[in-house]
């Protein structure tokens, strides 16, 4: 039996015939996938589909997205700029707040064990000192990051000169992040904020494994004590009343992590004039209360005083100056003030206390908040701009806002140089349009009837927080991504990136010749948006277009088959593409030839804090800018019209920083004229 079996296992031979059909189907299939450019095909709940070719690889160099279409990465200070600007505090369509947030700090730290840890911090600082970002959460992270990251045991010495000088750097990087503390944390809030980042990062990324660390070393008690120090005395007593407590933190907490101590200063601190009031106020932070003025005080009270006092301190005598300068103190008497109030229930008490010291919101009883009296009061003091903006809604209720204030209202918000004293981002400005035109709050069971006259001047400081430019004279067409992606919040805000995209657009609408607007999904939208068009109007005609898959190629195509001229395409996307059958960088390439506009442009307005870009970094006629950066008229107008002028320098933009590019353009234009 075993020598039959052998013998038909001898006599089998291969035929290729049964095969034949197969291979003449499969040589079809390659035929018609190799005419359209590799196309394939997927298999979706059971159903068989072409696969958009948004979704192939088809330049060296691109990554996924999270939609799966395939896009650029974006440069180590493209990235820190999105995150700072952009931040993460909310999730997206795709990704949640914690992944976003998680994906930012590796890739910070990565830039920082790169050796770039200055990149990050002359981006942070910049940023900040133009106030181009809407909230400080990520900047406060990314703070904290540079000021805490562990990356080593920086104290072991080296004799290896490389690993000694890497040492070097990571020590200066911690110094350098926490003398940025004073400019990036300007209140309490922010203060407390960052000592919580601190505390997670060093915790988390702590050197040597199993050695503990809080984060409290030497170097970031010593910047929180001169940040307390270095506040005139007006100023600590209206920041250690009007922010007692933030984030489970309190100046307490602080006083006794930081230890700081005005004695330590020596002569400089004991032969100030404003000595006593200083140390009255850093007394108050950690007890609570305030002990009786010296020249108030008997010699009893004076003892019972002395006991709990500063030994060090009553070592050097107060001179007469400094006893009078204590006696006549407002900063004590807002101190004393605010104590007072706590319990007060009397409106009169309250409305003459505001008068006397300034007093704002934080500083009354909750239950004197529902006092049109109380509320014209603090409005009269007058009110900080941005306590204002946040308190339009409160104060229209109560009936506080009359002619007269209304008008002062409208003159403020359209006054570009106090918005920009109280550093009021666009965003700011846009959110609280659309939370104060909506006549309800995002949170809460507030309901107002909202004034015409304030949400215009809403909206015409919200153009007005930009930074100025000229027009460029150049022939825009502003494309909405309108996909399901775009409906996700934006910045810590109540809009959606939808909304936000739409006010984005307006600035160009308003401020050039030649503007064509269409939205797009997996269709395109032409809008019949004009300068006349508010933003409500705007908001409600692009919120009842219908939702779809992403594909960024679209305003291209659109404009090459119907043959339309445009010098640049500006695209609002969360960069999720994924449902065309071309590229956005093929797209606009086509355009160009097609067009005969070979310099035409597109500048990417990102919506999202991700790591990728449609535009791809070897075309020097595309840009990717963070879409809420209140630098963007400005950027927007370099870009074009003076890369117009000199197309043999816009290799600058992809290959350097854009503040360096602005510099090396300039010395160019200079030269050149």
């Amino acid at each position: 039996m075993a020598e039959e079996l052998n013998e038909e296992q001898v006599a089998a031979n291969f035929d290729e015939t049964k095969l034949r059909d197969l291979s003449n189907v499969a040589a079809r299939l390659h035929r018609m996938q190799l005419a359209e450019d590799d196309m394939e095909i997927t298999v979706v709940d059971g159903q068989l589909q072409r696969l958009p070719r948004q979704m192939e690889q088809v330049k060296e160099g691109q990554v996924m997205n999270n939609a799966g279409g395939f896009v650029f990465p974006v440069s180590d200070e493209t990235q820190v700029r999105r995150f700072l600007i952009l931040g993460s505090d909310k999730g997206t369509y795709h990704q949640t707040s914690e992944k976003i947030t998680l994906d930012n700090a590796q890739r910070i730290v990565d830039i920082i064990q790169k050796g770039n840890g200055h990149m990050v911090l002359h981006e942070l600082a910049l940023i900040n000192s133009e106030n181009r970002n809407p909230k400080m959460n990520s900047m406060l992270f990314t703070l904290a990051i540079c000021a805490r990251v562990s990356t080593h045991d920086t104290t072991k010495k080296n004799d290896c000169p490389i690993l000694h000088t890497y040492s070097e750097y990571i020590r200066e990087l911690h110094a350098a992040a926490l003398r940025l503390l004073p400019d990036v944390c300007r209140t309490p809030t922010h203060l407390f904020e960052f000592v919580d980042y601190c505390q997670t990062i060093a915790e988390s990324t702590k050197a040597g494994g199993a050695k503990s660390s809080t984060g409290w070393g030497r170097s970031l008690r010593n910047a929180i004590s001169k940040w307390y120090k270095e506040k005139t005395a007006e100023k600590l007593a209206m920041l250690l009343t009007k922010y007692p407590q933030r984030e489970g933190w309190s100046h307490r907490d602080l006083f006794r992590l930081a230890h700081p101590n005005l004695m330590d200063d020596g002569t400089q601190h004991t032969d100030r004039e404003d000595r006593l009031e200083r140390e009255q106020l850093f007394r108050f932070a950690v007890k609570g209360d305030l002990v009786k003025r010296k020249r108030k005080a008997n010699d009893e009270e004076k003892a019972k005083i002395e006991e709990s006092w500063d030994k060090r301190a009553l070592k050097v005598p107060y001179t007469e100056q400094q006893l009078a300068k204590e006696e006549k103190s407002r900063a004590l008497d807002l101190v004393e003030a605010y104590l007072s109030l706590k319990q007060e229930q009397s409106e009169e008490v309250i409305v003459e206390a505001i008068k006397k010291h300034g007093l704002v919101r934080e500083h009354l009883p909750t239950s004197s908040l529902n006092s049109k009296l109380v509320w014209e009061t603090l409005f009269d003091v007058p009110m900080p701009m941005t306590a204002m903006i946040r308190n339009l809604g409160k104060m229209t209720l109560v009936g506080a806002l009359d002619d007269n204030r209304v008008k002062s209202i409208v003159s403020r918000l359209t006054d570009q140089e106090e918005l920009r004293r109280a550093r009021i981002h666009p965003l700011t400005l846009l959110t609280a349009r659309s939370v104060y035109a909506r006549g309800r709050g995002d949170k809460g069971s507030l309901t107002w009837e909202p004034n015409q006259k304030i949400c215009d001047a809403l909206e015409a400081g919200f153009y007005k927080a930009f930074v100025n430019s000229p027009p460029t004279g150049k022939r825009y067409c502003l494309a909405l991504d309108v996909s399901g992606s775009m409906c996700s919040p934006v910045s810590s805000s109540p809009l959606t990136c939808r909304e936000a995209a739409t006010g984005m657009s307006l600035i160009n609408l308003h401020n050039e010749a030649e503007v064509k607007c269409v939205a797009f999904c997996d269709k395109l939208t032409e809008l019949p948006f004009t300068k006349d068009w508010k933003i409500g109007q705007v908001n409600d005609y692009v919120n009842k277009l219908s939702f779809g898959s992403t594909d960024c190629g679209l305003p291209m195509t659109w404009a090459t088959e119907n043959k339309l001229k445009f010098d640049v395409f500006i695209i609002y996307t969360d960069n999720d593409t994924w449902a065309g059958e071309i590229h956005p960088f093929e797209a606009i390439k086509k355009y160009r030839e097609a067009s005969g506009i070979h310099d035409a442009k597109v500048i990417v307005m990102a919506m999202q804090a991700y790591n990728y870009s449609i535009a791809d970094p070897s075309d020097a006629g595309m840009l990717d800018i963070t879409g809420f950066d209140s630098a963007v008229p400005q950027i927007v107008h370099e870009f074009l019209v003076i890369l117009f002028r000199f197309p043999y320098c816009i290799f600058l933009v992809h290959s350097i920083s854009y503040n360096k590019c602005k510099k090396k353009m300039f010395i160019l234009m200079k030269r050149y004229g």
